[in-house]
């Protein structure tokens, strides 16, 4: 298996980013807050969105699985995406971040190509969807979580709320547990179900689900479905997962005495 050489290449690119930018592919469009490229599955490829600057990347990989690299030039906004191991046919999926707020899903299918530039244009839906998020105050653009009935003290909303931006960041914070999971995943629903990691403060007890989409059509993903008996609050990285796709959920309950 190849190293990743991205932040050598990095580098290279940012020195002489006006004169040898990879080859520019059609515009892509984004609906319903999510965008489908081809990339390359040998090269660098890069992303731009118009009129936008990245700031942050999340991305989610198939722990069994290649891995795709990810950095954002800090002065132009760009993002620069690498792939490690054999990943035609595999298909991968970040959250791009602006400046601004904006949160955009990327479903990037890797292809035997040449690397190039994937130009992304924002729709009238994105720009709302960042609007809202702004709204919140989030600038981690974390997503804000649906609240449980269960009984709470003074307080609660706004720790809750904290939580789960620590667990959309996959952070660590002083004072607060982190531990990965191994458990094997499994069916719930149209989803392969996962419990890749929990975060334990206090009372509190987070936990990171993984879902994968295993039909052959989009399906809703609603945070109040995760709301039953002992949830405080949760929330999800997207409302709608394409087929194939992973998407996050991210769920508060009190912790176990």
């Amino acid at each position: 298996m190849r190293a990743f050489i991205l932040g050598a290449l990095l580098s290279a690119c940012a020195a002489g980013a006006l004169s040898a930018r990879p080859a520019m592919a059609e515009p892509v469009q984004v609906h319903d807050g999510q965008f489908e490229a081809d990339v390359s599955a040998r090269n660098i490829t890069r992303i731009a969105i118009a009129g936008e600057k990245v700031a942050t990347v999340r991305k989610a990989d198939d722990a069994q699985g290649p891995k795709m690299a990810v950095d954002v030039d800090a002065g132009t906004g760009d993002v620069f995406v690498e792939f490690d191991g054999d990943v035609v046919g595999r298909t991968f999926t970040a959250f791009l971040t602006t400046q601004s707020g904006k949160t955009v899903e990327a479903v990037l299918s890797p292809r035997d190509r040449d690397g190039q530039t994937v130009l992304v244009q924002l729709g009238a839906d994105a720009a709302a969807r960042g609007s809202r998020q702004g709204d919140v105050g989030d600038p981690d653009a974390a997503p804000p979580p649906v609240q449980g009935q269960a009984d709470r003290h003074e307080g609660y909303p706004e720790i809750l709320t904290a939580l789960i931006r620590l667990m959309f960041n996959d952070a660590a914070a002083p004072g607060v547990d982190r531990q990965s999971l191994t458990e094997p995943p499994k069916p719930a629903g149209a989803f392969q179900m996962q419990a890749i990691e929990t975060f334990c403060v206090g009372d509190l007890k987070g936990t990171v689900l993984s879902l994968r989409n295993t039909t052959k059509v989009g399906q809703p993903l609603n945070a109040k479905t995760f709301l039953v008996t002992h949830v405080l609050a949760a929330a999800v990285s997207h409302e709608t997962v394409a087929p194939g796709q992973l998407a996050r959920v991210y769920i508060v309950e009190g912790a176990p005495q």
